[in-house]
């Protein structure tokens, strides 16, 4: 108690420090990937000036001016390189199941944060604020911070759109043109794709009413009592939503006012590399590769056959791999260098690296795109797919199936987009789109957090 009384302490003096506004953000994930977008909208934010008070699983390792972190990462460990490729095969990679385990996973989360003394302690003092932010994903179960607090509600995408985030401030979602996230499809779609598409759309619709929306509202009403209104009624004044994407990369879409594109501000200047690994790129004849399945996938837990395929294949290349590995490699190419750690962002910035063979997660394509990097994309589940498929439209990757990769069509895909420069053209005529903004992802954030709270809820915005 004594720790939850000094967490009280520091949010009120910062409270009452600064002249900003004073912002709550509810990101109590697990998943770094996710926190990474979030953190970087109240980072934005606090270096604005604004009093940032954060409910998190990954608080600032050094303190920040202006941010309070509310540790809550006693619910669940962080989930960084904790999969292995069975679960990935066996639960994740079923579009319909991924509906439950995302709603499943953020609802337990939802039920322990709420719970912790500090997060108690908040709700029952007199604080203050002008917006709350929680994150859009597997259920809306925190929303109820912005209804205790009367403050209006802005909402965090960490990934492309999703299918349930339209209705809630009204935008347009019609599945004979708008891709869902999970559709294989990208660009004009075919009468097929089109049919496939609206029975995505549907089941989403279904299953977020089932997995995500009625098990949200009953812990809506379990912690901030029984006379909260229905979760929509929250959910459906939300006055802004921010989505981790671009029309360069997603294709045109109608938006409403307040749903706002900051696709890629995560996307950092690069620092420097450490120095075995500069040495390493740098002395590459021809370029390099760069090699990882993300921070959730253990890709030492791949078959050994796949992991000899990828050693017989990568030591045939005339570039040298970097190939992020969480354990010693055995028989480990002589191009090849690992380690259980790579900085991704500062690695594919560097002007040798030739190509990036990813499991397509959001964060790390985007990082691609802004460094004009063309891409091999191994999907597995969600929305990775998708993701290498608007690269592919676009002429800088390629899309290899897990399940029916053999050595050769690895190696043709790899000397593909070596020896034909229009993947590499591509990839800067995408990059340019991309990055072409009248504001930078950071400041169209900022800016929009503001006019929400100048207008206290910029109710004007809202279609309904």
């Amino acid at each position: 108690m004594k720790c939850v009384g000094l967490l009280l302490v520091a949010v009120l003096g910062a409270l009452s420090a600064a002249d900003g506004a004073n912002i709550l953000g509810v990101f109590p994930i697990n998943g770094r990937s996710h926190w990474v977008v979030y953190e970087s909208v109240m980072k934005a934010l606090a270096a604005r000036g604004h009093n940032v008070t954060v409910i998190t699983s990954f608080p600032q390792k050094t303190p920040l001016a202006n941010y309070t972190d509310i540790d809550v990462s006693a619910t669940f460990p962080a989930a960084m390189n904790t999969v292995g490729i069975e679960m990935v095969l066996k639960y994740l990679s079923s579009v319909f199941a991924n509906q439950w385990f995302i709603a499943d996973h953020q609802m337990n989360i939802c039920r322990k944060a709420q719970k912790l003394p500090q997060v108690q302690a908040l709700l029952r003092s007199d604080i203050k604020f002008d917006a709350v932010f929680t994150e859009i994903f597997g259920a809306d179960c925190d929303v109820g911070f912005a209804y205790h607090f009367k403050a209006p509600l802005l909402s965090i995408m960490s990934s492309s759109h999703l299918p349930w985030s339209y209705d809630r401030v009204g935008g347009p979602d019609n599945p004979s043109y708008i891709p869902t996230i999970v559709t294989r499809a990208a660009g004009k779609m075919n009468f097929k794709e089109r049919m496939i598409n609206t029975l995505y759309y549907i089941y989403f619709k279904l299953a977020w009413k089932y997995y995500s929306e009625w098990p949200a509202n009953e812990l809506l009403k379990e912690n901030f009592g029984p006379d909260v209104p229905h979760i929509n009624e929250i959910v459906y004044n939300t006055s802004m939503v921010f989505v981790n994407g671009h029309f360069s990369l997603d294709g045109p879409r109608p938006l409403v006012p307040n749903m706002v594109e900051i696709g890629g501000i995560h996307v950092k200047p690069p620092r420097p590399l450490p120095k075995d690994i500069l040495k390493f790129i740098d002395d590459s004849p021809n370029g390099v590769m760069f090699f990882t399945f993300g921070s959730l996938i253990r890709i030492s837990t791949l078959p050994p056959n796949v992991l000899q395929m990828f050693k017989n294949v990568f030591s045939r290349l005339p570039i040298r791999v970097l190939w992020k590995y969480e354990e010693e490699m055995q028989d480990k190419p002589d191009n090849v260098y690992t380690s259980k750690w790579m900085p991704q962002r500062d690695i594919l910035s560097h002007p040798k690296v030739r190509l990036f063979m990813t499991h397509g997660g959001l964060l790390g394509v985007l990082e691609a795109v802004h460094s004009s990097v063309p891409i091999i994309g191994v999907p597995f589940f969600f929305d990775q797919p998708r993701n290498i498929l608007k690269l592919v439209e676009q002429g800088s990757g390629i899309l290899l199936d897990y399940e029916s990769m053999t050595e050769d069509i690895l190696y043709n895909a790899i000397t593909t987009i070596i020896n034909n420069s229009s993947y590499a053209i591509n990839a800067k005529k995408l990059s340019k789109r991309f990055k072409d903004r009248p504001l930078n992802a950071t400041e169209t954030a900022v800016y929009w957090t503001e006019y929400v709270i100048r207008h206290k809820g910029a109710k004007h915005l809202r279609t309904a």
